[in-house]
């Protein structure tokens, strides 16, 4: 079985390799974190040798032993001993466990990193989690707003979002950027009436969402606040001036002016940015948007 835990951790090593080598680890963790994946390829592998040499010392170990039997089967005319065996149970709750290990690992390699777009919108449902009762806090589940008080406290959000909101109070033109796309974000749906007649660039796929008119869609990025398991969908609702057939998952950068209207699913007030100029655009390299500051 010490075989097995060679290969366990050698396909482990394996995978964080590629996942560095092939960039798609961005698409797991917040790239802020990247180094903690990257010690994990040191760390396996270190493991990996030690686990090598202990294989490597229980084989000459039972090769000794075999030499003492047979040595003491020629003293002792013919009586033996044989060395005890994992019972057929045992021995098979073991190849179970270490199955269940390894395949992890190999899914990582060998299945293709999907990237997330609106199916997973509708498979997670399209809904304000603040509005739901019990709601987990923990899982994939923001939508719009990347509210970071669940992870700093209501005190400590505040003067956070405080602070950011000085380094964009005062400009009348924004563009969020890859780098500071959820921040600007979060300081807009927090201070939205400070914004309203400013003038806002953003890019993201399109989705049309529940209860909105013809001339109406949403414009998000998948984010991720720490990990895939803290990430959500984050963007506005965008209206152009007249009515359009968009359909999931198309690509624009828009530029339009920020105004405020009552969204009857989330009963709630939100930001909407009314489009003044928009394109169709390529997917970007990495699709996605990380919180780098907080």
């Amino acid at each position: 079985m010490k075989m097995f835990r060679v290969i366990i951790l050698l396909a482990f090593t394996y995978l964080f390799f590629y996942l560095h080598l092939s960039g798609n680890i961005s698409k797991y963790i917040n790239m802020k974190y990247s180094f903690l994946s990257y010690s994990m390829i040191y760390a396996l592998f270190f493991l990996t040798i030690i686990e090598v040499i202990r294989w490597y010392r229980a084989d000459k170990k039972s090769e000794k032993q075999a030499d003492c039997q047979e040595c003491h089967h020629d003293h002792a005319h013919g009586h033996t001993h044989k060395a005890e065996k994992p019972s057929v149970g045992k021995r098979v709750k073991r190849v179970i466990s270490y199955t269940m290990v390894i395949i992890p690992a190999l899914t990582g390699v060998l299945l293709p990193v999907a990237t997330l777009d609106s199916q997973l919108v509708n498979a997670k449902g399209f809904s304000f989690p603040t509005l739901e009762d019990g709601a987990d806090k923990y899982g994939m589940h923001q939508i719009l707003n990347p509210d970071m008080s669940q992870f700093l406290g209501k005190d400590g959000f505040l003067e956070l979002v405080s602070k950011e909101f000085k380094s964009y109070k005062g400009q009348d033109d924004i563009t969020l950027t890859d780098e500071d796309y959820l921040k600007g974000l979060e300081v807009i749906y927090n201070y939205s009436g400070e914004f309203v007649g400013k003038s806002i660039t953003m890019k993201g796929f399109s989705y049309n969402g529940p209860g909105l008119n013809s001339n109406q869609i949403f414009l998000f990025r998948f984010g991720m606040i720490h990990c895939i398991a803290d990430s959500g969908v984050f963007g506005m609702l965008i209206e152009f001036p007249e009515d359009v057939h968009i359909p999931n998952d198309q690509w624009y950068q828009v530029t339009g002016t920020v105004d405020t209207m009552y969204y009857q699913p989330f009963k709630m007030k939100i930001p909407i940015l009314k489009v003044t100029d928009y394109k169709i655009i390529d997917q970007p390299k990495d699709a996605y948007v990380y919180r780098n500051s907080f």
